[in-house]
């Protein structure tokens, strides 16, 4: 009898080891790697989601998705200082026009969250303070009744919070100026700034807050499409220049901190391949300039790419490349100051240098 129950705890043993290599064998065929056409299949299958370029800048804001307001703002810049507050000059004294600085074609450059879109128009500035001297700023107080009013007025809150650092790195190496010149308070550290939308039914504003315990600070822009004033130059005009003065001098727009050419840009160039096209001893050096805003050399770079980009859009109508140089001075000859906009949108340019 007891041999008969260990032949049968014998047999039990063997089944289940059977069991346990059948069972390994199935594990070690499933683990098997994929043969390349079953590769393929699973990479049809799960298609490649390319990363969105990470942009500095956009040319697009959809005011579509701003509720379009009919509320009564006043006058220009929409925005009284709240009771118990003035605004004030930058050495503390009350602001004429309750404006610390006013431009009738400014720019403030507003975060939407992902990218920085300039707003340009006419544009103001109001630094705040306390009316009651000695008082501490009362910044819960200032914030309530602003954000309060933007947003009874019918203003979206595009952005609340501190914009990325590498943002702000990325704008300093552009222009190390357009933190104070375009965005007001501090937009990097931990006290939040506000930036507003208003779609109002007489037209397009958008509005910058900031505060912390020390003061506070808002810009207020009204969108306006830019006009241009200075008319394209003809051939004849270029041929005159050249003839009388050894060179023209040229606004040509291109795209900020690039190469690429506005579309009004490209009158330009049609004007400069037609004074070449009907001048064929003539030879010109096309010489980039910019103003000073940014490094010496990024500055100098970007003339050199600007330039390059003028002679190779003629090459590329049919001017023999031969007859042309291009060069970059960057910001080392300018016209005049660079203490305006104005200014240096003029040290902005492309010459044509009879060689």
């Amino acid at each position: 009898m007891r041999k008969l129950a260990f032949l049968f705890v014998c047999l039990i043993s063997i089944i289940s080891c059977k069991n346990d290599t059948k069972n390994q064998l199935e594990t070690d065929d499933n683990s098997k790697p994929s043969t390349e056409s079953e590769t393929a299949v699973k990479k049809e299958k799960e298609p490649v989601v390319e990363k969105p370029k990470d942009e500095l800048f956009t040319d697009n804001f959809d005011w579509t998705e701003i509720p379009l307001s009919s509320v009564h703002i006043g006058e220009f810049p929409y925005l009284a200082p709240p009771e118990g507050f003035f605004v004030k000059t930058k050495q503390g004294k009350p602001a004429k026009d309750g404006l610390t600085k006013f431009s009738d074609f400014g720019r403030l450059m507003m975060y939407t969250g992902e990218a920085f879109y300039n707003a340009d128009g006419k544009m103001a500035k109001m630094l705040y303070g306390m009316t009651k001297k000695g008082k501490a700023f009362n910044k819960l107080l200032f914030d309530k009744s602003v954000d309060g009013y933007l947003e009874s007025i019918g203003a979206e809150l595009i952005f609340k919070g501190s914009v990325p650092r590498k943002k702000m790195y990325a704008l300093d190496k552009i222009d190390p100026m357009a933190q104070n010149d375009y965005i007001v308070g501090r937009a990097y550290n931990s006290d939040p700034i506000r930036h507003y939308a208003l779609n109002h039914k007489s037209g397009k504003i958008m509005f910058q807050v900031w505060s912390n315990t020390y003061g506070a600070e808002a810009g207020v822009v009204e969108l306006e499409d830019f006009v241009q004033t200075i008319k394209a130059p003809t051939a004849s005009e270029m041929k005159d220049d050249i003839d009388n003065n050894g060179k023209a001098i040229l606004n040509i727009n291109f795209d900020t901190d690039k190469a690429t050419l506005k579309t009004d840009a490209l009158e330009i160039v049609d004007q400069i391949f037609i004074l070449l096209d009907t001048n064929p001893e003539l030879k010109l050096s096309i010489e980039g300039h910019t103003d000073n805003t940014g490094t010496d050399d990024r500055n100098k770079q970007l003339s050199i790419d600007r330039a390059n980009t003028v002679m190779y859009a003629l090459a590329g109508k049919g001017i023999n490349i031969k007859r042309l140089k291009a060069s970059g001075f960057g910001s080392e000859k300018p016209l005049v100051a660079n203490d305006t906009d104005e200014n240096k949108a003029k040290n902005r340019r492309v010459e044509l240098v009879k060689m």
